[in-house]
């Protein structure tokens, strides 16, 4: 592992943990159990024990930060790198922790916090960002295709496949776009909205196989 590897694992990982400071600092004052999740109209649908919670899920967390990372490198040495998108990658966990950790915190010591708002903000923060770096995702020819992503069918179009990569790349800022917008109309729109990005990135990984041929 290089030395810039070597720091980007320990400073997300230190980001990660870092939040159960805070958990410790309100300890006493959170509920035996704890509210962990909520519905688009805000409504608490999910709980967890209080231990579990405060230090389980930065851990938990942890782990599947050091499982991405080793996957994104793994990929990274067989095809060809793409050091934006592996800083971008690198940094989708420990955003995705501090920003949770700290609203579930929050809400379970009586303080308002608007999920909904919490959660889609993060899911357009990714799309965006994964949208705008995507485009720039080197393409190899045989059966590597973008980040480090091995194609189970052989690649020979290398213009289809940047061209897939740029079409992807726009929808998931567009789709980050409207999921801003919909947090200015009711639950489901947002959750519609989510829905029709997924299904479009869902097509157009089909569509993709024919353009790399």
């Amino acid at each position: 592992m290089s030395k810039n590897r070597t720091w980007l694992l320990v400073l997300t990982s230190l980001v990660i943990v870092a939040p159960i400071g805070y958990g410790l600092a309100q300890y006493d004052a959170l509920p035996a159990t704890m509210a962990t999740h909520w519905g688009l109209n805000n409504q608490v649908n999910g709980w967890m024990p209080k231990p579990m919670m405060v230090f389980g899920l930065p851990l938990l967390m942890l782990v599947m930060q050091w499982v991405v990372l080793g996957a994104t490198w793994y990929s990274a040495r067989h095809g060809q790198a793409a050091p934006k998108l592996e800083r971008l990658t690198a940094w989708l966990l420990p955003l995705v922790t501090v920003v949770a950790y700290v609203m579930t915190v929050r809400s379970n010591l009586g303080q308002q916090v608007d999920a909904r708002f919490w959660a889609l903000l993060l899911v357009a923060a990714i799309f965006i960002g994964m949208g705008n770096y995507l485009p720039t995702a080197p393409v190899e020819s045989g059966r590597w295709f973008g980040y480090g992503y091995h194609a189970p069918w052989q690649i020979n179009n290398y213009a289809g496949a940047k061209r897939a990569l740029r079409v992807l790349g726009y929808t998931m800022v567009i789709g980050g776009i409207a999921v801003l917008l919909s947090l200015f109309f009711a639950p489901v729109v947002s959750m519609v909205i989510v829905m029709i990005i997924v299904v479009a990135m869902l097509v157009l990984s089909l569509v993709s196989i024919k353009w790399t041929r």
